[in-house]
């Protein structure tokens, strides 16, 4: 039998890696069960579902994104700041609109912002609450809490904050808009800062303790 010399057998080898992408054949390189398959952005979910919601709020805000994350709140909605916040400084209002949560997203995820990047983390804390509508053809709303783990970066400050404690929120039907195939899309209604026991405990690495409703003051106009 012929021997083969090192440098032809490297030779077909490369023709044989240059060739196989243009002939679709069989990859001898590639792992059991196929070629190694690129992961999957799955980006922003069409709001059918409540978890699509939490999912794109959760990216809107790792990607400091505002159309998207003002997607996920109705347009009456109403975030209500942590009450311990709202009595150590009474100039801050128990609640605010929708109006000011678009100054605020802009102020965050804009261009003049000072945030390096975000990441963000909710963890479902106990089961979802039914809160059936005054009129019984009308549907129900629903009432979810969530452990907060949110953290904010600005390095030219060399500052880290971290929110860590609960979300309460309220989903409904929006009224005004249905998904491509006329299924229901969900929104956030309300938001509410609240305290959850046994939360992890703040660690001084991990930043400068804050509520959601603190760090998104800092952002109000």
């Amino acid at each position: 039998m012929e021997r083969v010399v090192p440098w032809r057998l490297a030779v077909i080898v490369l023709v044989a890696v240059l060739v196989m992408p243009l002939s679709g054949c069989w990859n001898p390189f590639a792992p059991p069960g196929g070629d190694p398959q690129d992961p999957v952005d799955e980006g922003f979910r069409e709001r059918t579902s409540r978890e699509n919601v939490i999912h794109n709020l959760i990216r809107a805000h790792e990607e400091m994104d505002a159309e998207y994350y003002l997607d996920c709140l109705a347009d009456t909605f109403e975030f209500w700041l942590y009450p311990d916040d709202v009595h150590a400084d009474p100039t801050l209002p128990w609640y605010w609109t929708k109006a000011t949560e678009t100054e605020i997203a802009e102020g965050m995820f804009g261009e003049g912002t000072d945030i390096d990047y975000i990441t963000l983390t909710l963890t479902q804390y106990g089961d979802e609450s039914e809160i059936p509508a005054a009129d019984p053809l009308d549907p129900s709303s629903w009432q979810y809490e969530h452990i907060t783990d949110l953290r904010v970066y600005i390095t030219v400050e060399d500052l880290q904050y971290w929110a860590n404690a609960g979300a309460r929120f309220l989903f409904s039907v929006d009224p005004n808009e249905t998904a491509s195939n006329g299924a229901d899309l969900w929104e956030i209604a309300k938001w509410h800062d609240i305290a959850i026991s046994g939360r992890s405990s703040h660690d001084p690495e991990d930043g400068e303790e804050i509520s959601f409703g603190r760090l998104k003051e800092m952002y109000r106009n």
